[in-house]
């Protein structure tokens, strides 16, 4: 990638990020009343004007207008790749892979509820034409053989080749996950040290297993909690990568007898200096406003293109789910400052 390249593509990303929702637009949509306010608030005042263009917002639907945006962020995710032909490069595939595993897991829940018929409502019809998965196909799953059949020819088949049904036909998701998230950190790592120099390379690895860090360190939390399991049990659970955590700080932190003396350690690691946990801190929400926090910086300063593809996607993920966390404490009638307090700013 030439120089203009870079600069065009670091300059659209921060261009792209600069459009996103203000602490005054999460504001203003928490005082809605209903998904139609929601939705008019989001074509007339923000950038989902383009999404919502043709909708009428006085009789959409709650499920269709989830679609309908994280729809557009997937479209604006391959906006910015194709924007410098990115894509010819792996790399810049990897919501591809990263969005055909959520597919498959979220066939596994329809197939462990024996709901699969739900599953067609929900699929977005987006990705069809670009994935290698027949989605199709994957709607049509009712078992893990015929997932496994679907699944034959992608490169997803080895990675779940060998998980077997229980006696009542259910799938250990956890088990799934686990090795469809590992495959996936692990094709990444290649990939990106396939396609870059060793110093692009380093930084956009560093981002990334940054971010693991961190979902290990909520995933163990709440096993320590919830299920109060040992270190080696929630070890084996996590997915296996290191960064600042390293496995000596792993063993440290997770060999506690109990959720506050995890917090006490967790106090004294590189992330745990990075936030101030109050007596009545969400531990899990303050550790992604912390993701967020470290991505937003980045993505300002960084020179590096698929550093700032990279972090740009993360935080548009973040601004949908925050939307879909609105539309969901206006269903349940939360109040505007319950709903405000779970918000994470981009």
């Amino acid at each position: 990638m030439n120089n203009f390249t870079q600069n065009a593509t670091v300059a659209r990303a921060r261009a792209m990020h600069g459009k996103r929702l203000s602490e005054a637009d999460y504001k203003e949509l928490t005082n809605r009343k209903s998904v139609s306010e929601i939705a008019e608030y989001l074509k007339k005042n923000t950038h989902y004007s383009a999404a919502l263009s043709s909708v009428n917002t006085a009789t959409v639907h709650r499920g269709f207008l989830e679609q309908l945006i994280r729809r557009y962020s997937f479209e604006r995710y391959i906006k910015i790749c194709d924007f410098q032909q990115l894509r010819r490069e792996d790399f810049y595939n990897y919501m591809i892979v990263l969005s055909e595993i959520r597919e498959i897991l979220s066939i596994i829940l329809h197939i462990n509820a024996d709901s699969g018929d739900e599953y067609i409502t929900s699929m977005p019809a987006y990705l069809i034409n670009k994935t290698g998965i027949n989605l199709i196909e994957l709607a049509r799953t009712r078992s893990l053989k015929g997932l496994l059949n679907v699944l034959r020819h992608t490169r997803y088949y080895n990675v779940l080749r060998n998980i077997k049904e229980d006696e009542n036909g259910h799938v250990d998701y956890l088990s799934c996950e686990i090795k469809l998230r590992t495959f996936y950190y692990g094709w990444l790592s290649d990939t990106i040290k396939k396609d870059f120099s060793k110093s692009v390379a380093d930084e956009l690895l560093s981002h990334i297993l940054t971010q693991i860090d961190l979902i290990n360190i909520i995933n163990a939390y709440r096993m320590k909690k919830y299920y109060n399991l040992s270190g080696a049990e929630i070890e084996k659970k996590l997915l296996p990568f290191y960064h600042k955590l390293n496995r000596k700080t792993r063993e440290e932190l997770f060999g506690n007898e109990n959720a506050e003396d995890f917090l006490k350690v967790f106090s004294k690691t590189y992330y745990g200096k990075k936030i101030i946990l109050e007596k009545d801190s969400n531990f899990e929400f303050e550790i992604n406003k912390l993701r967020s926090r470290m991505a937003r910086n980045s993505l300002a300063f960084s020179q590096n293109a698929a550093v700032s593809v990279y972090l740009l996607v993360y935080l548009l993920d973040i601004e949908v789910n925050n939307i879909i966390s609105i539309i969901e404490g206006i269903r349940y009638k939360r109040n505007p400052e319950n709903i405000l307090s779970r918000i994470i700013l981009t």
